[in-house]
């Protein structure tokens, strides 16, 4: 991470000596444009979203002589600064941005394009944080359109939108609904990538988290138990992802009338690999 900080400063300067009237060794203006797109994408990942948004920011001006209006590289740089905004929870923003991808995608890309249908699925996702699930739901069926026509009904992409329906329907407390998503979108994973995946393990949680909010624990917890089982062996005990599962199924085993044994025995058991929900019915 050192080198990464001194690298990213190293071309900071370069840039601002770049724009001072004596410098000799101005490199071209395209150049400079790439040298920003590089130090906005390090900042992303390092979670300095505003620097990085100003930088991108600066990208487009830099360029937009040089950038046709339809051009991928802007609609990358569009869904750059989308996404920014999108972290920061300026989700109204996020969707300007979105929005102007996502008209250069069906351009280039077609309607249909893999592009595209990510674009689709991710303005879903912003429609759905503003609660309008009824604009998310329209995008997320174009984009399970997409991927369907694409890849075909079982792809790891199709489960991805299908578990974003079942959020959808969660949301809006259809909950019948919801199952009926979740369990296509387990379906999907345990066929394409297997009963012991991680993502897998996710759909296992989802379900888990939809039972619960139905009022029936009992069913949460065996899905939460088959959920930890996976996240334990594949991702090992101290992952975050086995962390949230195991307070999601201590909150629904608090709601178990009358369990055969305490919570943290019920968790012994089911890290040892041995079935920890018959105890409790």
């Amino acid at each position: 991470m050192k080198h990464f900080d001194m690298m990213v400063s190293h071309a900071v300067t370069t840039i601002e000596c770049a724009y001072l009237p004596d410098y000799n060794a101005i490199s071209p203006h395209d150049d400079l444009a790439l040298l920003c797109n590089t130090i906005g994408f390090g900042l992303r990942y390092s979670g300095e979203y505003h620097s990085s948004l100003d930088c991108y920011i600066k990208v487009l001006s830099m360029r937009k002589n040089t950038l046709g209006h339809m051009s991928s590289l802007r609609a990358t740089l569009y869904y750059n600064i989308a996404w920014l905004y999108d972290e920061m929870a300026d989700y109204n923003s996020a969707l300007e941005w979105y929005l102007k991808d996502l008209t250069i995608s069906e351009a280039v890309h077609g309607r249909d394009g893999i592009s595209t249908a990510h674009t689709y699925n991710t303005i879903g996702s912003v429609y759905s944080k503003l609660h309008n699930y009824k604009k998310a739901m329209s995008y997320y069926k174009r984009a399970l359109f997409c991927f369907e026509t694409r890849f075909g009904k079982n792809s790891p992409d199709v489960s991805m939108v299908c578990n974003n329906i079942a959020n959808v329907y969660a949301e809006r407390r259809l909950y019948e609904q919801a199952l009926k998503w979740h369990h296509r979108d387990l379906a999907i994973c345990e066929i394409s990538l297997g009963k012991k995946h991680p993502d897998t393990a996710t759909s296992y949680n989802n379900l888990g988290m939809t039972f619960h909010d139905m009022g029936k624990p009992q069913e949460a917890i065996e899905w939460y138990e088959k959920a930890i089982a996976i996240r334990c062996s594949v991702l090992g005990e101290s992952h975050p992802a086995l962390e949230k599962t195991i307070a999601n199924a201590y909150r629904a085993y608090r709601d178990i009338e009358n369990p055969a044994a305490s919570f943290a025995a019920w968790l012994e058991n089911v890290l040892a690999g041995e079935n920890g929900s018959e105890g409790i019915k």
